[in-house]
């Protein structure tokens, strides 16, 4: 199981995910880790849900396009193929993912419980000089998420949403941005939530400062990154349980 996330700051996107995956071997399932989050190019990075095989099909199928889309935007015409590169990636996720279904339904007479893959995508897009979240379910339908300003994906997403609601703002820059995706996948995972586990992978998509020319930055978090976010990660907690203590008179609350 995957829980993925991209949230859009003002100055960029984030994208975590957790570190879990379910694979099958002749004695049944097992846990086993995962990387979640891929970068396509310079400009694009592809979070995914759902079955491990079906999503390195998408994104080696997509990432033949990446680079176009890093130079051209998504609304690119594929002259040869007269298709935009929207409509040509959404059309390969629904081949990918109805090439499973009839198999699964071929099998198991049935279509129910097929593996399928569901598909965020977060890029920077040169020719509207924007950020911005891409999901592409797998019937091919696809949403434009950037206005939202996040998106999810996976088991947990429910809860990833309701948390994303209460602190997303428009105005989260893209070091705030990583403390809240943090916080969503970490609260995920020791909930309990089947299938989720460590270790949290977070990537940034944001615009270099001055020295760097404005040059795209598209890199994943280092280890030490990644423990100075737990560390903050448990600050915060401790900050909610003391105000909570506070508020119900010291009857409730732990302030470890």
């Amino acid at each position: 199981m995957t829980l993925i996330l991209a949230i859009k700051c003002k100055d960029g996107i984030v994208m975590a995910s957790d570190g879990q995956a379910t694979g099958m071997s002749t004695g049944g399932p097992i846990r086993q880790k995962c990387k979640k989050i891929f970068k396509l190019s310079e400009y694009v990075l592809l979070g995914a849900s759902g079955t491990i095989g079906l999503i390195q099909r998408c994104r080696d199928s997509i990432g033949e396009y990446a680079d176009k889309i890093s130079r051209n935007g998504i609304n690119f015409l594929i002259k040869d193929e007269n298709i935009l590169i929207r409509d040509k990636i959404r059309h390969i996720i629904l081949s990918i993912n109805k090439i499973e279904k009839d198999r699964h339904k071929t099998f198991y007479g049935k279509e129910r419980g097929a593996p399928l893959a569901d598909i965020l995508l977060a890029f920077y897009d040169p020719k509207e000089d924007k950020f911005r979240i891409w999901h592409i379910a797998p019937d091919g339908g696809e949403e434009f998420l950037d206005e939202l300003g996040y998106g999810c994906s996976g088991v947990g997403d429910t809860f990833a949403y309701a948390f994303l609601k209460n602190y997303y703002s428009e105005n989260l820059s893209v070091n705030e941005g990583k403390i809240i995706a943090y916080r969503v996948i970490k609260d995920a995972i020791e909930i309990g939530a089947y299938g989720l586990g460590e270790p949290i992978d977070i990537w940034i998509l944001k615009k270099g400062d001055k020295k760097s020319e404005g040059k795209i930055i598209n890199r994943e978090l280092s280890q030490d990154e990644l423990m100075t976010l737990e560390d903050t990660y448990h600050i915060w907690r401790q900050g909610e349980n003391i105000v909570f203590k506070k508020i119900s008179g010291g009857r409730y609350g732990k302030a470890g």
